[in-house]
């Protein structure tokens, strides 16, 4: 006669997931126990120091516009860089509208006074030329080389001797004048006159020269 035990249901199947889970935190210990946890500057240490510049959007050149304080205005107070042939032509075109030195012209206004003085022999005259003979272009030259040398010498009074032609128009007389404004002789003189009668009256001239310049 066989015994039979009242079922009392389905057996219970132990679990293993308590036992795994209990293994598998040991075996983490023991993995984790010889490590050391890394610190901020270790963890740093591979971050990229450069990041790469993202590409330009769609429908942009990718340059980057400028500030307005970058764009530079043009100075209006500096003139424009010129080139040396345009330098050397403005200088050129600025020396030629420079008017020349003007020489000042000898007055023909001598003062009776001095003329008496220099008759009398009070203003010694420093010397004289004759001349007499002498065509228009001889005269000239000749009274030119005249001056210059006693320009030089410091001579002050000169008498220059003409002569008064037929009726007072002689030609070497009515050309002095313009000597005097022209060529070698321009500037030196800075009165003229007439000359006393005994020194030849209207047929010579005092000439009173402009003293010369030191030599530097």
């Amino acid at each position: 006669m066989t015994d039979k035990t009242p079922d009392k249901g389905p057996k219970k199947i132990p679990s293993k997931t308590a036992p795994q889970d209990a293994d598998g935190k040991k075996a983490w210990a023991r993995l984790t126990a010889g490590t050391t946890p890394l610190t901020g500057e270790t963890r740093n240490r591979y971050i990229p120091e450069h990041v790469p510049e993202q590409p330009p959007k769609k429908g942009t050149t990718g340059a980057t516009p400028l500030k307005k304080s970058d764009s530079k205005k043009p100075d209006l107070q500096k003139p424009a860089p010129q080139k040396p042939d345009i330098q050397k032509r403005e200088l050129k075109n600025s020396a030629a509208a420079k008017p020349a030195a003007v020489k000042p012209t000898p007055q023909d206004d001598l003062h009776l006074r001095t003329r008496r003085r220099l008759s009398r022999g009070t203003i010694a005259l420093d010397g004289q030329i004759d001349l007499h003979g002498l065509t228009l272009r001889e005269a000239e030259a000749a009274l030119a080389g005249f001056v210059k040398r006693a320009q030089i010498q410091n001579q002050i009074w000169l008498l220059v001797v003409t002569g008064k032609g037929a009726r007072g128009e002689g030609k070497l007389r009515r050309a002095l004048p313009e000597w005097l404004d022209r060529g070698a002789l321009a500037g030196r003189v800075v009165e003229y006159g007439p000359a006393a009668p005994n020194h030849g009256g209207g047929g010579a001239f005092y000439l009173r020269l402009r003293r010369a310049k030191p030599a530097q």
